[in-house]
């Protein structure tokens, strides 16, 4: 089994310190509902390591080896505390307090003169984390092997060359989510990611990058990603998104419906939420004095310009999802805010009761529409069958044409039509039932909308009081 990318994420959190910590159990989960993992191998130098295997709850002592989950640190903060130099670089130890570990992701991007490509020595330590946590791993259980793998930053690269090394030479899938690769297009466009490793990753990898390209622009390719899966997400002003953190995620995708409701751009959109979004991103534009004042920026005056600037960013649209998975959604999120309202207060109740009330007026529009398409699809199939039905015996009655008179075949067929075996008018009748129901409930749904406004409406009044 593999985990998640967003149970990836949630073991990246805080994974440098807990890489120094002595503790052997992490939790990952709440207090209430703990996800504990333990951590059976470490590295702390240049290359910071931290492998897991998750445990059972009630009992620690019961790891699950067949899960085993490698997760390898980005660059470690420039300018920190290590002094390093090279006689092959165009940098001294006078000019620069610098990690090791960021010196040899800028040598490697050629970003101080020295276009090198590749991988950083980084690649070679996580190959030696790997084989000694199989090895520990299989010491414990002989079946365990390890299937996932993330890296941040600058480990990027060499976390995606080690997963498909292994995973090419053992015959199986080790699932890679990484954040933010750095120098990802030279380690591909020099060879040393090679092809048949690419068309591995494009399969089993999957990389969470902002749209900024915070830090990432620096290593001569603008942060470009050429294998993978790359899902990418907006940010916005205050945010760091160079961070494994910042992206908001679900199962093994960004939560789109976060963004969606905050007008933010992020992979997996439909078109319908990306020209959503693209309208009020024109109209944030209009409101901006300094295009208003001097006309500049005026091609994002246009909502056009942001779904353009989508599909090149962010990838193809997503397909809309059908009546039926809106409902199921809707139902889930029903329960959820239902269960979140007990213990809360102000604004938060109202913000919990306004929200509730907007899923419910969703639920009560696509309701009915599901029950009437359902009842057309249902009638429609059963006319079809009916009618075929009706074709059979009719070319039934022509071959037995040799045994019978012109007038008896006619007088078979006469009396097996489609009209004598369909009832038009309860068809009818029923269409225009559904239609009715639809209606009703549209109203039930206009007064919820109506309701959820107007708490909004008082939510606003109350916080201008207080302004």
């Amino acid at each position: 089994m593999t985990l998640s990318d967003q149970e990836i994420q949630r073991l990246q959190r805080g994974l440098k310190n807990r890489i120094k910590s002595s503790d052997d159990i992490i939790n990952i989960g709440t207090k209430d509902h703990p996800k504990r993992y333990k951590i059976i191998n470490r590295q702390d130098d240049v290359t910071q390591a931290l492998a897991v295997v998750p445990v059972d709850n009630a009992d620690v002592a019961n790891p699950n080896y067949q899960e085993t989950t490698i997760l390898v640190a980005g660059t470690q903060v420039p300018f920190e505390h290590m002094k390093y130099w090279d006689d092959q670089s165009y940098f001294w130890k006078k000019d620069f307090d610098i990690t090791e570990s960021s010196a040899n992701a800028f040598i490697t991007s050629g970003w101080f003169g020295s276009v090198q490509g590749g991988l950083t020595p980084q690649a070679a330590d996580i190959d030696q984390f790997y084989q000694e946590t199989l090895k520990k791993v299989k010491s414990e259980d002989k079946n365990a092997f390890i299937s996932n793998m993330s890296g941040h930053s600058q480990a990027g690269p060499g976390v995606a060359y080690i997963a498909s090394k292994y995973g090419l030479q053992e015959h199986r899938s080790i699932k890679v989510t990484n954040f933010m690769d750095f120098e990802a297009h030279d380690a591909v466009a020099s060879g040393a990611i090679s092809k048949e490793q690419v068309a591995y990753l494009n399969k089993n990898a999957t990389i969470y990058r902002d749209s900024r390209g915070d830090v990432v622009v620096l290593d001569g390719d603008g942060g470009d990603v050429p294998y993978g899966k790359t899902m990418r997400f907006e940010v916005v002003e205050g945010e760091d998104g160079h961070s494994p953190q910042t992206p908001k995620m679900k199962g093994n995708k960004l939560d789109v419906d976060w963004y969606y409701k905050r007008n933010l751009f992020a992979t997996g959109m439909t078109e319908k939420q990306v020209r959503e979004i693209a309208k009020k991103k024109a109209e944030n534009a209009k409101l901006n004095k300094i295009t208003a004042n001097y006309g500049l920026g005026t091609d994002k005056l246009d909502p056009e310009y942001y779904v353009k600037e989508y599909k090149k960013i962010y990838g193809a649209f997503a397909s809309e999802p059908s009546r039926l998975q809106l409902l199921e959604h809707s139902r889930k999120r029903i329960a959820e805010l239902q269960s979140g309202l007990t213990g809360r207060s102000g604004s938060q109740l109202i913000r919990l009761r306004e929200e509730l009330l907007l899923e419910n007026v969703q639920t009560a529009r696509l309701q009915p529409e599901e029950f009437a398409a359902r009842l057309n699809d249902l009638m429609s199939q059963t006319k079809e069958g009916a009618e075929a039905h009706i074709s059979e015996a009719h070319s039934a009655a022509y071959q037995l044409a040799t045994f019978l008179t012109d007038a008896e075949v006619e007088a078979i067929l006469s009396e097996f039509t489609l009209d004598s075996c369909w009832d038009a008018g309860l068809e009818s009748a029923n269409i225009s039932q559904a239609s009715s129901y639809q209606t009703k409930l549209g109203d039930v749904a206009d007064k919820l909308d109506k309701a959820a406004k107007d708490i909004k409406a008082a939510d606003q009044q109350g916080a201008n009081l207080f302004a």
